[in-house]
């Protein structure tokens, strides 16, 4: 008996074995019998049957129908944030997993921001869930809505879309409908028939540019103005440099050194210096502003740094990292000035190979400040001020990009568009964002420079604590989903290993350009790849296809860029971490995420400050007809991308006329229930304007439809089916 019960026991271990190996996946008992490895298997897959069954029954595998199989995925319970769609769909981000948890049914009031612990699973490779055991806090952020009054209480309706349900809020003498408020949440409990929020400021009219502006950045938890503690620490720092400051510097003042930026810039984080060397090779300096050396580690300029983490970029306002006195006075490298720098130093032979790399402290003094419109005109008219010094410049760096290409890297260049505003900051036209030779010469200089100091670091010996940009390749849900969404184009993608995914996809990004799904395809293309992050232990980047990388060019707008330079100079100087900056791995930890949630709170703020813009320039539209791409799909509706002013709108499937559509998610396709017209992502189609709210940041969209030409079409196609 006891061997009978060994022999049943050994049978059982090998089954989970079986089952646990294929991960979730649904075996039938037959499938299960053929993968056993045991010396000692019954006769036939029958036999098995009764273990399996007794395993089921005490819930150590998962059953599905009579003869199915698989192994229950291993839960875990994590802490993340609730993610609320317009259509109701309930999602949980989890910090580090790419993709989110579809979150099952919940007991408990949910919110969109809302902290909560759940245990999550994979039930299979495509789908993530997770039930919510109970709620960690509410976002202590603060929110953008509009006050009005229903049956004598007052409410909120927050701009943001994800809270489908208003805010009750105490009454004030000071209220009045209409005005737009910032809120933050107090309380939802399963006794009130609306959440409650406490009001912290009166912002003003909606619609007004400052109340907007102001909105979106309180809404995204970005402070615009310094406190005055702050603002008296940067003031009391001068320009002046002194010969302490110099103690230990490289002196680059007498070699040509110029800036190439945007004409609309006003701080200047990095400069390039040229120089033929005695023994016939050249020398290019990347010189970058010394923020460190005016920025100290754990002062009052430093905690705010970290605080902000970058600064912002919305359509009307940069809202800097700095304050005003150190971004754009003390640490720019502004023209004729003397400035402190950090340099990453390269000498090049005639054939552009790099032949020694170092890196030092400096000091500059800029020749000329270029816009990136005044270098172009220089190298394309063949003549000019540092004419040759910029015609070498770009040889370099086209032969750096033909490299870096060569080597993996993702070329998904987008069409990008910027407004120009009147006095009132009201858009009076769009102008198409060139990126020309110079833009590239800058961007391949600085990548360089990047990916030399992280190369450095990392090759060091010990392992030193450093911070790196890094870049997951995709995961396999995302480039699944990619595959069969170009397919539906007639384009493939090969997604065996990083080498090919990339090849693939460059191969992709050429063979559609030019077409009507252009911008489709490049879009969705770069939507499946991983978020870039700041980390303490992955080199790699994958989309820039370096084994190596990190940001070190732009310290006055990137907080991490900063850490940089003081490990960076503190490793060279024979110091630690410790040493150099009273830092331990949990403060550089928390610096990472810090500065990667803040980049992302940043960006989303810069996006809704254009849709704000993009919203408010198509009121002006109402009524006139555009070429459109299909961009999106919901269940409520299709986005279709203005092509001549890539502002997205949106069409109401219940708008639509002839039929009734409905959103079909496995052919990822909107198809009429009668006439079975399909629209699909890519398509292009003609749209009218009908309303638009930059108030709600919302622009909507009718679909002109050729009717009659269409019904001939459908009764052809049915006739051949």
């Amino acid at each position: 008996m006891a061997k009978k019960k060994l022999k049943t026991h050994r049978l059982e271990s090998e089954i989970l074995r079986v089952l646990t190996e294929n991960q979730g996946k649904i075996l039938n008992h037959k499938q299960i019998f053929s993968r056993l490895e045991s010396s000692d298997l019954p006769k036939s897959a029958e036999d098995i049957l009764p273990i399996l069954l007794e395993l089921t029954a005490s819930n150590k595998i998962g059953r599905k129908d009579t003869y199915k199989f698989y192994k229950h995925s291993p839960r875990k319970t994590v802490q993340g944030q609730i993610d609320i769609t317009r259509s109701g769909r309930v999602f949980l981000k989890v910090e580090g997993v790419e993709d989110d948890y579809i979150v099952k049914d919940s007991l408990i009031n949910l919110l969109p921001f809302d902290v909560v612990e759940a245990e999550v699973s994979q039930a299979n490779k495509k789908k993530l869930t997770a039930d919510v055991l109970s709620l960690v806090s509410h976002s202590d952020r603060l929110f953008a809505g509009v006050l009005f009054l229903k049956q004598n209480a007052w409410l909120i309706q927050a701009d943001n879309t994800r809270f489908q349900t208003p805010f009750s809020v105490e009454p004030s003498p000071l209220f009045k409908a209409g005005n737009k408020v910032l809120f933050k949440i107090k309380e939802f409990s399963r006794n009130r028939h609306y959440p409650t929020a406490q009001i912290s400021e009166i912002l003003g009219k909606p619609g007004e540019h400052k109340t907007e502006m102001h909105a979106i950045l309180a809404e995204f938890g970005l402070p615009e103005a310094f406190t005055p503690e702050v603002q008296l620490a940067s003031d009391s720092v001068t320009e002046e440099i002194t010969a302490n400051d110099l103690k230990g510097r490289e002196d680059f003042r007498n070699v040509l050194t110029f800036t190439i930026d945007p004409d609309t810039a006003k701080d200047f984080d990095d400069a390039i210096s040229y120089q033929k060397l005695e023994n016939g090779n050249y020398e290019i300096g990347v010189h970058i502003a010394d923020v460190s050396h005016y920025v100290l580690p754990d002062s009052i300029l430093d905690q705010e740094a970290l605080n902000r983490a970058t600064s912002v970029y919305l359509v009307d306002r940069v809202v800097p990292m700095l304050p005003f006195s150190l971004s754009d006075i003390v640490c720019s490298l502004v023209p004729n000035k003397d400035r402190l720098t950090c340099s990453a130093v390269f000498e090049i032979n005639e054939s552009f190979e790099v032949l020694k790399t170092r890196f030092a402290k400096t000091v500059i003094h800029s020749d000329k400040r270029f816009s990136y419109e005044e270098a172009q005109e220089i190298l394309n008219g063949g003549e000019g001020i540092h004419h040759d010094a910029l015609a070498h410049l770009n040889r370099f760096a086209k032969h750096l990009s033909k490299k870096r290409f060569a080597d993996g890297a993702m070329n998904f260049e987008s069409t990008e568009y910027k407004f120009v505003l009147d006095d009132n900051f009201r858009p009076v036209s769009l102008q198409l964002k060139l990126r020309q030779d110079t833009n590239k010469l800058i961007e391949e200089l600085m990548l360089l420079a990047n990916r030399s100091v992280a190369e450095f670091v990392y090759e060091q010996k010990p392992r030193k604590p450093f911070v790196y940009r890094t870049h997951d390749e995709p995961s396999d849900l995302r480039l699944q989903e990619l595959k069969r969404f170009v397919a539906r184009f007639g384009y493939n993608i090969d997604i065996e290993n990083e080498k090919t995914i990339r090849r693939s996809l460059n191969k992709l990004s050429d063979d559609v350009e030019g077409k009507p799904e252009q911008d489709v395809i490049r879009t969705m293309s770069i939507r499946s790849m991983a978020k870039a992050t700041y980390t303490s232990n992955r080199p790699s980047h994958f989309g820039l296809a370096f084994k190596h990388y990190t940001h070190f060019t732009s310290p006055i707008r990137r907080y991490p860029d900063v850490i940089v330079h003081r490990l960076l100079f503190a490793y060279l100087d024979g110091k630690t971490m410790e040493q150099a900056c009273n830092w331990n791995m949990e403060k550089l930890d928390f610096a990472c995420k810090q500065s990667s949630k803040m980049e992302i709170q940043a960006s989303e703020a810069e996006r809704a400050s254009i849709k704000y813009k993009q919203a408010e320039w198509m009121e002006q539209q109402v009524g006139k007809q555009f070429k459109g791409v299909v961009s999106g799909m919901a269940d409520f509706g299709i986005f279709v991308e203005i092509k001549e002013y890539k502002c997205e709108g949106m069409i109401r499937l219940s708008n639509i006329p002839g039929d009734h559509y409905e959103f079909d998610s496995y052919m990822m396709a909107v198809v009429g229930n009668r006439t079975h017209r399909q629209f699909k992502m890519g398509d292009e189609i003609d749209v009218i304007v009908s309303a638009a709210s930059k108030i709600k940041r919302t622009i909507d969209l009718e679909i002109i439809l050729e009717t009659q030409n269409h019904n001939q079409h459908v009764r052809k196609h049915r006739r051949f089916r």
